[in-house]
């Protein structure tokens, strides 16, 4: 068995010796991006020629001469580029050279790698190739590391040589057996972290009005050194998908999306319509419609529209959505024009948030992401789109062992005397939009005032929502904007906690909780709950003794 051991160790080194110090350079189909990068960005300047040539103004010869010598020089932009990029894989480090003009080196030690990325948005699909994305914490927006156009097999490969890489510190520049079992984004360094920090807020510091402290545990993040743990698959299905896009209402989505088409459609509309369309049908349509009937109408048409159009984005953004477990490595891939695929450490997950809109809450699904550390903070990865609440703990228990959900009537929930924090502001605005629309429109305008009972019931349901919870070393925060969103956090993963309350606040005895993670530019709040929810809180963060109820602040 040794010998075993030791041969596939020597082939492993050979493998990552030939890998070393040669350089590589991206495939041949970087011309064809460069080229088409460019275009992307006339694409509207280019349709509207070609529409106004084919309406009987035909271009002069000069417009196609001036396109093709343009075409030419980016093309040959675009080789220079390529000619002059290339990536060495050395024993520690990747390093990256680029630039035509200005020569850029990048320098990305593995130990810093945080997680390796192959993605195919469409540029790249109609090549045929694919991009790879390193990054590290605190990288940039555009990731610290880019491959453009790699070839689907070199991509993979770069990618399990990546994640098998020695880490920092380790002398040897070889991959042994013991290495292939390392993580390239120091999931050992985290985990002894985790453990002394578990180990210091070990004892139980006070269990008061409903907030419970649990003990934490060195092994609370056991689970992600283990070996044995068995690999997990998950898959959605397309009645799976079609539900989860039916449910998501991703109005935001739909709207920027008809803002952006709506901001150079009408030049098209201007030349495929005849002239004064509107003036002749759609005004003369409104003018014999009621008013009420109107505003109703429209109200559902864009409504309608919008929900159509976000189920169409969903489903092209998570079609084929897989998630794998191999070993410690977590992949993740789905995306139907632009498919993505992400390989991450679960030791780096910074936060589990479970998202229930309106429409899933009462049929008991909702959706899981991921907080995790990319060069987009405001990124969070998708670990179930679709999932009944009940098997959520089966779900992080296969791909994020550590986490737990803990049962919703052990919450300590926002008091009475904090309703009136959630209701006072968004009730004024609702008065004086109420009170704007009856000033212009008059009787029509006090349709409005249906806003009033429904923003009640929106803050009502917000109050009912807000919750925490502390146990087993796990923090628990809930609360509610429009849908309800549960996070939980353990501790060695907080970076900063807030606590905030105004004078009138302090003299009820309520306040709000904030904790912020790396990873994310946002805080986690929890607004309106009892003091004596929060401090015990504060004090398992802080590590310092309760106070006694006679104490004064």
């Amino acid at each position: 068995m040794k010998r075993r051991l030791s041969s596939g160790a020597s082939a492993s080194s050979r493998r990552w010796k030939r890998m070393m110090n040669e350089r590589r350079t991206l495939h041949p189909a970087y011309i064809g991006f460069g080229v088409l990068s460019i275009l992307k960005g006339f694409l509207p300047i280019i349709l509207i020629s070609l529409i106004r040539g084919a309406n009987g103004k035909g271009l002069e010869w000069y417009w196609f001469a001036g396109g093709g010598g343009a075409l030419l020089l980016f093309a040959f932009i675009s080789y220079l580029q390529w000619r002059r990029f290339g990536f060495w894989l050395e024993n520690d480090r990747i390093i990256i050279r680029s630039g035509l003009v200005f020569r850029e080196e990048k320098t990305i030690y593995y130990s810093r790698i945080h997680s390796v990325n192959i993605e195919q948005p469409l540029i790249q699909r109609m090549l045929g190739v694919v991009q790879l994305k390193i990054e590290t914490p605190g990288g940039n927006k555009k990731a610290d590391g880019i491959l453009h156009t790699l070839k689907m097999e070199e991509a993979n490969r770069i990618k399990e040589l990546l994640r098998r890489a020695p880490s920092q510190g380790r002398q040897e520049g070889i991959v042994t057996a013991d290495a292939e079992q390392m993580s390239i984004s120091n999931a050992v360094v985290y985990g002894e972290v985790q453990a002394e920090s578990d180990a210091l807020a070990g004892a139980a510091i006070s269990e008061g009005n409903g907030t419970r402290v649990g003990n934490t545990g060195s092994n609370a993040y056991a689970a992600f050194d283990r070996a044995d743990t068995p690999d997990a698959a998950v898959a959605l299905d397309a009645g799976k998908l079609f539900q989860a896009a039916a449910t998501s209402l991703n109005f935001g989505l739909a709207a920027a999306f008809i803002g952006g088409l709506y901001s150079f459609a009408d030049d098209f509309l201007d030349l495929l319509l005849p002239d004064h369309f509107f003036e002749d049908i759609v005004e003369d349509s409104i003018s014999h419609t009621p008013n009420i009937l109107l505003i109703v109408g429209a109200a559902v048409l864009i409504i309608g529209l919008a929900w159509v159009l976000s189920i169409l984005l969903y489903i092209l953004k998570y079609s084929g959505f897989t998630l794998r477990r191999d070993g410690k490595q977590v992949s993740l891939s789905y995306g139907l024009l632009e498919k993505k695929n992400v390989l991450f450490d679960p030791a780096n997950v910074q936060a589990v948030i479970v998202n229930e809109s309106w429409l899933r809450q009462p049929f008991g699904y909702s959706e899981v992401k991921l907080q995790v550390v990319s060069s987009d903070k405001n990124e969070q990865l998708m670990l179930h789109p679709f999932i009944k609440f009940s098997e959520i703990q089966e779900l992080l228990d296969g791909f994020v062992p550590g986490m737990r959900v803990h049962s919703a009537s052990r919450m300590s929930l926002s008091p009475r005397k904090a309703l009136i924090y959630y209701v006072r502001i968004p009730m004024l605005i609702a008065l004086v939009v109420c009170a704007s629309l009856i000033a212009i429109f008059g009787a029509a305008g006090a349709w409005s005032l249906v806003l009033l009972p429904l923003t009640l019931w929106w803050r009502i349901s917000s109050h009912r929502a807000a919750g925490l919870l502390l146990e087993e070393g796990q923090l628990t925060m809930r609360h509610r904007v429009f849908g309800r969103s549960t996070y939980y956090i353990r501790r060695p993963r907080i970076v900063v906690m807030k606590v905030r309350r105004t004078s009138g606040q302090r003299r009820k005895g309520v306040g709000s909780l904030s904790v912020n993670v790396l990873g994310s530019p946002f805080g986690y709040k929890v607004a309106g709950m009892d003091h004596n929810d929060i401090q015990p809180i504060w004090n398992w963060f802080s590590r310092t003794l309760p106070r006694k109820p006679e104490q004064k602040q």
